[in-house]
């Protein structure tokens, strides 16, 4: 069974290197920004709704050009975490990735 878990992102933020999470650009179509993770706006798309749809987009991605059984969507700082702690920086999540080998 086959199951991935889009981190939906709109700027650079370090993600988890763990092959079950895939990074996504939402907004792709209209961003000026240039990401190095897979975008949104490929194959059937609504990328450019991204200001009305938020994340959406990458759900609405997900079901029509992802080969997955199961398919989860997070926010790009809010991961799924077995520790029980409460991070107060930017700086303590990436110790924490780090410290668990997801970068």
């Amino acid at each position: 069974m086959k199951t991935t878990i889009l981190i939906a992102t709109h700027k650079e933020y370090p993600m988890p290197s763990d092959p079950l999470y895939q990074p996504i650009h939402v907004g792709k179509a209209i961003s000026s920004v240039s990401l190095p993770f897979m975008g949104d706006n490929t194959g059937d798309h609504i990328s450019e709704k991204n200001p009305n749809y938020c994340e959406l987009t990458a759900l609405y991605f997900a079901w029509k050009n992802i080969d997955a059984d199961y398919v989860g969507l997070v926010h790009y700082r809010r991961h799924f975490s077995l520790k029980k702690q409460k991070r107060e920086s930017n700086a303590d999540v990436h110790s924490t990735l780090v410290q668990t080998n997801f970068i």
